[in-house]
């Protein structure tokens, strides 16, 4: 590959997916720093293994989630101490956050896939194996739970 090819390829990829890929990588690991490295990565993978145009947010979503609980593994490996969990920025909505985190890993990652991805529920039932109407049904009652807690966050 050339480099005019290389940087052309980079930079359609850092145009289409770059927001996305950093948003999703912020969203698993809940900091800047380590969310750029995370983007880093899953562009040198996006150069070496050039996906199907076909899948190629799909590809670029997992392999994200991938990068990201690599470095969650790391984290979790390492000695943690007070001083980075103090530097991590606290979410922008924190009861929205806490909402969040009362669902479960599945019913989250359906979430960011269908409001913040943009995708239809068929494509996510592909991305999760499980069917289109479960996938529905995950998202209503998802969604109920999300209104419930916000209303009323002490039940």
């Amino acid at each position: 590959m050339s480099n005019s090819y290389m940087d052309q390829l980079i930079l359609s990829a850092i145009e289409s997916y770059g927001d996305m890929i950093y948003r999703l990588a912020l969203h698993y690991v809940r900091n800047a720093a380590d969310a750029e490295d995370v983007v880093q990565e899953v562009l040198f993978a996006y150069i070496r293994h050039k996906p199907d145009e076909s899948r190629e947010k799909a590809w670029l979503i997992r392999v994200t989630v991938n990068k990201c609980l690599n470095v969650l593994k790391k984290r979790r490996r390492e000695v943690q101490s007070d001083s980075i969990e103090e530097s991590q920025p606290p979410p922008i909505n924190e009861e929205l956050h806490e909402a969040l985190e009362s669902l479960s890993v599945l019913d989250r990652k359906i979430i960011f896939l269908y409001f913040h991805a943009g995708y239809s529920s068929k494509e996510i039932g592909k991305l999760v194996h499980k069917s289109n109407s479960a996938v529905r049904k995950r998202l209503e009652r998802a969604k109920i739970k999300l209104k419930n807690f916000l209303e009323d966050p002490n039940e």
